[in-house]
């Protein structure tokens, strides 16, 4: 049996949440550029419950901008499909399943771009979403009059000057923009394309004015894992759009508008949905407390063969490290130069661990040492100033950290561990023996700023690597962190 809105009746699975029938008489409110599963496991989650609790009352015309596959599965299905939440919350295995509806239809733009534009005519409609990875995020020359145009920004830019025609520029008619690609300031520079592909294109000066008055561009930030489609086996029925996310999730949209706010209702739904003036300190938190420590513990996991993220608290050394640098380094720095409450870095830093111990995610770590001396540059080292200006001695976790990431670049140079890391041949100077670890860690080439500036640091990283070298991974942090094996 085949999900579809037809055979949701014959569908009895007691923990399966299945649609209100009520819900396929809602009209269109949103327009979705992306069938991606971030987008079906995150915002398109939140707006299926609202409608579910009465919250919202609006589903999403979704766009097929790619050329690649074909939408005939979201045909077939009603554009139904199952979202199973899997991992932990709170410490708790979590493992829901629920059909979402939110999702009216599906187009194309490679076929169907005439219909497509028919649809900005909507007078029900009022939010455009997106995620066409950061790629999608560039201007191009191509021409709005194009079938279709060829970028993202041009489509969207065709699509809003059709609504601005049709309802002869009424104020009431603009959109709530919301960009999820993870491009800083994402709304601001989708409305910075827009506004050149119009000055290109020489458009009436009043759409100019439309643009920026009568729209709302909000830059947001979403996290939430979502790997992608699962297999029908696991199900009752056959879909073909199933799809698997983890319990944590956050969308942070950027909006002081009170209009806005009682327009994205569905926000209700959700306490992970941020509605606030200014989103960097979710922006901070995720960067530094996911992403930096994901970056501190790939080489200790490489080191020591440990293959999937998930399994690194298997070993308990390992588990108290991650512990150590989360609440003891990175959290208490943020709480000091970002100021960010210690409830809020703290639950964060919890979810966090849920989130590595996912048993669920096949994560692997030489996945995540991708780009390996970038991410370092761009997650951790601008950790060191802050945690300086406070702190009067070297953070002996992101030592440990910094460390084990030296031993895996020179075992990569070796050809011991395969991973792409762009500057890996600027490290090559320093890598034979790693005696020269204060030099490379003052490599302005490298790094910037220079961290020449932190003396102490490089020499701890420095005595770091040798110990390491002549003992283990496990047995430097016991030593220098002072957690003895229990």
């Amino acid at each position: 049996m085949k999900l579809s809105k037809e055979n949701l009746v014959n569908i009895a699975v007691h923990d399966l949440d299945l649609p209100n029938s009520s819900i396929f008489d809602l009209p269109e409110k949103v327009i979705q550029f992306g069938t991606g599963s971030l987008l079906r496991g995150l915002p398109d989650d939140f707006i299926h419950r609202a409608n579910q609790a009465g919250l919202f009352h609006g589903r999403i015309l979704t766009i097929k901008s790619t050329t690649q596959g074909d939408s005939s599965a979201f045909d077939e299905q009603d554009a139904l499909y199952t979202l199973c939440i899997q991992g932990y919350a709170d410490g708790k295995i979590v493992n829901d399943r629920q059909v979402n509806g939110a999702i009216s239809r599906v187009l194309s733009a490679q076929h169907s771009w005439p219909e497509i534009l028919e649809t900005a005519k909507n007078p029900h409609l009022e939010i455009l979403l997106s995620n066409t990875t950061e790629a999608g995020l560039v201007e191009d020359q191509g021409d709005i009059g194009d079938n279709p145009p060829a970028s993202f920004a041009a489509k969207v830019t065709a699509y809003l000057y059709t609504r601005f025609c049709h309802f002869n520029g009424d104020p009431t008619k603009g959109l709530i923009i919301i960009p999820t690609e993870l491009v800083p300031d994402n709304a601001q520079v989708l409305k910075e394309i827009i506004l050149k592909i119009t000055e290109r294109q020489n458009l009436k000066p009043e759409f100019v004015s439309w643009i920026t008055s009568a729209n709302h561009f909000c830059n947001s930030l979403v996290d939430r894992i979502v790997p992608g489609s699962i297999s029908s086996s696991v199900l009752p029925y056959e879909d073909q759009l199933a799809i698997m996310a983890e319990p944590y999730r956050l969308w942070a949209i950027e909006t002081d508008s009170e209009t806005v706010k009682k327009q994205l209702s569905f926000a209700a739904i959700d306490p992970a949905i941020k509605l606030v003036a200014n989103i960097e300190q979710y922006k901070e938190i995720k960067l530094r407390l996911l992403n930096a420590t994901h970056t501190l513990s790939c080489g200790i996991a490489l080191l020591s063969s440990v293959e999937y993220v998930k399994d690194i608290f298997q070993i308990p050394v390992f588990d108290r490290y991650i512990r150590h640098i989360l609440f003891n380094e990175i959290g208490p720095t943020l709480q000091h130069y970002a100021h960010i409450e210690q409830a809020a870095w703290e639950e964060f830093g919890r979810a966090v661990i849920d989130r590595f111990k996912n048993p669920f995610l096949a994560h692997r770590w030489n996945a995540i040492a991708l780009q390996y001396t970038t991410k370092m540059k761009m997650r951790v080292f601008p950790l060191l100033a802050p945690w300086y200006s406070f702190q009067g001695k070297p953070p002996v976790g992101l030592a440990i950290g910094v460390a084990a990431y030296l031993l895996v670049i020179r075992e990569a140079a070796s050809g011991r561990l395969v991973f792409q890391d762009d500057l890996q041949p600027k490290l090559g100077q320093y890598i034979e023996g790693l005696k020269s670890t204060h030099a490379l860690l003052s490599d302005k080439d490298i790094w910037e700023p220079s961290l020449a500036d932190y003396p102490e640091f490089s020499k701890l990283v420095q005595e770091l690597v040798e110990f390491i070298e002549a003992n283990s991974i496990e047995q430097a942090i016991e030593k220098y962190l002072k957690i003895n094996p229990r």
